[in-house]
């Protein structure tokens, strides 16, 4: 994400908790991707962390893993 407000993420750790917390979900890409409404190129890309996904597509990956945005942004806190 960014640096320049001292934030300590960015598009690689998101994409490490997003593959973390698919593998806890027993998902696999296809089926995250499916849920989320989004082609699994999008969500390869937002799991290696080689682009910053757009946030309404985080949102999109969040409901995919049927969570709540406050669940998958506290460990970001």
């Amino acid at each position: 994400m960014s640096t320049e407000n001292d934030l300590d993420y960015d598009a690689k750790t998101v994409g490490k908790y997003i593959t973390k917390l698919r593998h806890a979900k027993k998902l696999s890409m296809y089926q995250l991707a499916l849920n989320s409404g989004i082609s699994r190129s999008v969500l390869l890309h937002a799991e290696k962390g080689a682009r910053e996904p757009r946030l309404n597509t985080v949102f999109r990956i969040i409901d995919g893993l049927n969570m709540c945005p406050a669940e998958f942004f506290k460990v970001f806190d």
